[in-house]
């Protein structure tokens, strides 16, 4: 798609005429072609279907909860988690099929979790809730290899860890420094999990995945080195930042570019360094300072996005 993006800019800027565009056509293939949407639709199509199915059978346990016994609940439950196995056995292996049953399990696997949960009042925290359903759905994410599993196993661990957290600090994301920073590393070995180990699973197109993981490590450890810029004790987070953001930056723009990472990058460093221009002009002008401030995020923003402009025509190139 790379070498049609620049066919299409080259008629664009008029360095092809139409009848070159069409003998180019005749030997690339410059749009998708109609296997190619049939394709996606199927996906779409299975994704939804199976996601649209486990939403009915947790509608149907939330509407008749008063109704049902407790030994109907099990029954339904497992028959359903059963169904959908066997079906994932007796698929061709790697099909949309096999993936299609495989996460369907993994969404059931969570419903009888949750059911055995409410039924039995077990007093857990919803911590332990995710990270059992987590842990138990792992082997079936893995068979599967499909982002849609990894996904959710992804959104599971992250539902853990900040649930966790939760549950040792109330508004622990600003009053913390340890924790902060806890959940920053940990996010770091979620990020390692999505770039490096995901494509020797068998996940090819990992990017939606690293672009996650990225987001999720940054948010924490943006907001920590913010607040130590102004916090004694986030210094740590703030030194965090430095060398973690120095490591990324070198490995997705010089070692395996890539834009989105590198952009939330950019707009990251913007904040710390916008927070530690306010710093300076503490005890100055208030007026004076909001203008300034206010002209450097302008001014850096309208840079980034130039830059990444820049770079995204050279990656497409």
């Amino acid at each position: 798609m790379h070498r049609a993006d620049q066919l299409l800019q080259w008629t664009e800027q008029q360095q092809l005429n139409a009848n070159q565009l069409q003998l180019v056509k005749s030997q690339f293939l410059l749009a998708p072609a109609q296997q190619h949407w049939l394709i996606l639709a199927n996906r779409v199509l299975l994704l939804g279907g199976v996601v649209l199915l486990c939403s009915a059978l947790l509608f149907f346990f939330a509407y008749n909860w008063p109704l049902m016994p407790y030994l109907a609940k099990f029954v339904l439950a497992a028959a359903a988690l059963l169904l959908s196995g066997s079906l994932a056995l007796i698929s061709p292996p790697y099909s949309l099929a096999q993936r299609g049953t495989l996460f369907a399990s993994c969404l059931l696997t969570g419903a009888l979790l949750a059911l055995i949960g409410q039924t039995y009042q077990t007093g857990a925290d919803t911590w332990q809730l995710f990270a059992s359903w987590a842990a138990l759905i792992m082997p079936l994410v893995m068979l599967s290899k499909s982002r849609a599993a990894y996904l959710l196993w992804f959104t599971l661990l992250e539902l853990t860890l900040w649930r966790y957290v939760d549950t040792h600090s109330l508004f622990w994301l600003f009053s913390t420094a340890t924790l902060l920073l806890y959940v920053a590393l940990a996010n770091v070995l979620l990020l390692i999990l999505a770039e490096l180990a995901l494509p020797r699973l068998g996940i090819k197109a990992n990017k939606p995945l690293v672009w996650l993981a990225a987001l999720a490590l940054l948010l924490p450890l943006t907001i920590g080195a913010i607040i130590g810029v102004w916090e004694q004790s986030f210094r740590p987070n703030l030194l965090c930042y430095l060398l973690l953001s120095a490591i990324m930056t070198l490995w997705y723009l010089r070692l395996q570019r890539d834009i989105v990472v590198f952009a939330l990058l950019l707009f990251s460093a913007i904040a710390v360094a916008t927070s530690m221009l306010a710093s300076l002009f503490d005890f100055t002008d208030s007026f004076f300072a909001l203008n300034l401030l206010a002209l450097f995020v302008i001014t850096s923003s309208a840079g980034a996005s130039i830059w990444l402009k820049r770079l995204l025509q050279e990656h497409t190139a």
